[in-house]
């Protein structure tokens, strides 16, 4: 079976390096804007990106997707353009819309990203880790955030605007009947536990939920080996 990964906002294909051996029938999708799509116009709807995204799906044979943040956020809008994938693989993400305090969030990076990208981006990256990671581990921090500013800021206004704007699709994917397995980090600022914890019950009997204590938004780098096993209990046939 094919698996499809779709790397989160300001991240490229490369964050999914730590199991590329895993899955050797892998493809890794980039973001319009990010990675190998450093140089494409990014639509500032989730909708348009999905449409960019799934030329590069082949639904003729059986085939899973695992989404980071952002990746996540699309899975949902690929099935509504007609995609029906085994699986789905929330990683670091959720399904549900904004609410009001982080659309404000969003706005302001907005407004921000226009005035000092490079401020924006340090910030908001340091942001996704947890304390102790930040402390150990400054220099991979320093890394990605050189890697993210390659991209443009109209790119980051545009996914901006996308998330902001995005809706609930949990009511959409109960009624699609798919298994989806979520991975979240325990103290993860961006999209807290809770959330989560409140989408995979609702989605249940088919999803599941696993939870890495001690970590922020970034398990790829903060607990590759607990992400590993993840993958391996669900993804793996």
């Amino acid at each position: 079976m094919t698996t499809y990964f779709i790397h989160g906002f300001l991240e490229s294909p490369d964050m999914w390096k730590f199991c590329s051996l895993k899955f050797p029938n892998a493809r890794y999708l980039s973001l319009p804007g990010h990675g190998q799509r450093i140089h494409e116009f990014c639509p500032d709807t989730m909708e348009g990106i999905a449409e960019v995204l799934i030329m590069d799906i082949d639904a003729s044979e059986p085939f899973q997707i695992i989404g980071h943040s952002m990746g996540g956020y699309l899975l949902p809008y690929l099935l509504r353009l007609g995609l029906n994938p085994s699986r789905l693989g929330i990683f670091h993400s959720k399904i549900g819309a904004d609410d009001e305090a982080k659309k404000s969030q969003r706005q302001r990076a907005i407004d921000l990203v226009q005035e000092n990208k490079s401020l924006y981006i340090r910030t908001m990256i340091t942001h996704l880790f947890s304390d102790g990671f930040k402390v150990k581990k400054y220099q991979e921090i320093e890394r990605l955030i050189q890697e993210a500013n390659a991209v443009n800021a109209d790119t980051i206004a545009a996914c901006q605007k996308a998330m902001m704007n995005r809706v609930c699709n949990l009511d959409y994917l109960a009624g699609k009947q798919i298994p989806i397995h979520f991975f979240a980090g325990e103290k993860d600022a961006g999209i807290p536990i809770n959330q989560v914890h409140s989408e995979a019950m609702k989605l249940s009997p088919l999803s599941t939920l696993d939870v890495q204590e001690g970590i922020g938004h970034m398990g790829q780098w903060e607990s590759p080996q607990a992400v590993i096993l993840w993958l391996e209990k669900y993804f793996l046939d």
